[in-house]
């Protein structure tokens, strides 16, 4: 995986999270409005007059079904046609205009908006951020100060042509051994094909299929207690990989 694609993934994980909260966001308000609708709506079924008294204020809230609308909403007439804020529709009653107001802070709507998709979301990104940077820090690619490659728990020093454990004490190996794991080490995506292999250990060798086999059986344990294995790829190609 390239640190681009990672970068992408992120910032469409944290667009798709902002996506939805704004999405909810605008549910909320509309569940709001069809709800001082509604509220409104039989508040004047049941007025007789045309003022605005205390009572019709209390029965007006008292058909809003969200309960913290109870104490910010209120009935007003409808004087004009500009709207502030949240708003009912308008509704005429032997023809005066009322509409209802709700004095909602977007921090009171974003509260009454459902964000756990957007959360789930938010905490995906989270995650992969943490994931990525697990990965590339200790990424197969990752080349220390001073010459010195990691991979898993092995350190190979280029100066002095060692492979070291992560504390610094050097790994026994045959030169067969080392010469096959340091091609391992310098190969791009620490990747090479057997022909590869073959012609660097035994130039003069037609068939060195059993030989190499033989080679990477007796290296894998050596592997193992570094957190590092040698996997077989499609065709004719072997990995070392990071198992720590």
């Amino acid at each position: 995986m390239k640190p681009y694609h990672s970068i992408l993934l992120f910032a469409l994980i944290v667009c798709s999270s902002i996506i939805a909260s704004l999405h909810s966001y605008s549910c909320a308000e509309n569940y709001i409005v069809a709800d001082m609708n509604q509220a409104l709506e039989k508040t004047l079924e049941e007025k007789e007059g045309r003022w605005i008294t205390p009572d019709t204020i209390t029965d007006y809230r008292s058909h809003l079904q969200i309960a913290a609308l109870r104490r910010t909403s209120v009935v007003s007439y409808a004087v004009d046609d500009k709207n502030f804020g949240l708003c009912s529709k308008r509704i005429k009653l032997k023809g005066v205009g009322f509409q209802s107001y709700a004095n909602c802070s977007m921090a009171s709507v974003f509260a009454m908006s459902d964000q756990r998709l957007s959360a789930f979301l938010t905490l995906l990104a989270m995650l992969w951020a943490a994931i990525s940077f697990r990965y590339f820090r200790r990424s197969k690619d990752n080349v220390c100060q001073e010459g010195i490659t990691v991979l898993g728990r092995l350190k190979f020093d280029e100066s002095s042509d060692m492979f070291l454990t992560m504390d610094n004490k050097e790994v026994s190996l045959t030169p067969m051994q080392r010469q096959l794991l340091t091609m391992f080490f310098q190969a791009d995506n620490h990747q090479l094909s057997k022909q590869i292999i073959a012609d660097a250990l035994w130039p003069k060798k037609p068939d060195a299929s059993d030989t190499l086999y033989t080679l990477i059986r007796r290296i894998r344990p050596i592997l193992a207690d570094n957190g590092l294995k040698i996997t077989s790829g499609r065709g004719k190609d072997y990995q070392l990989t990071d198992i720590s």
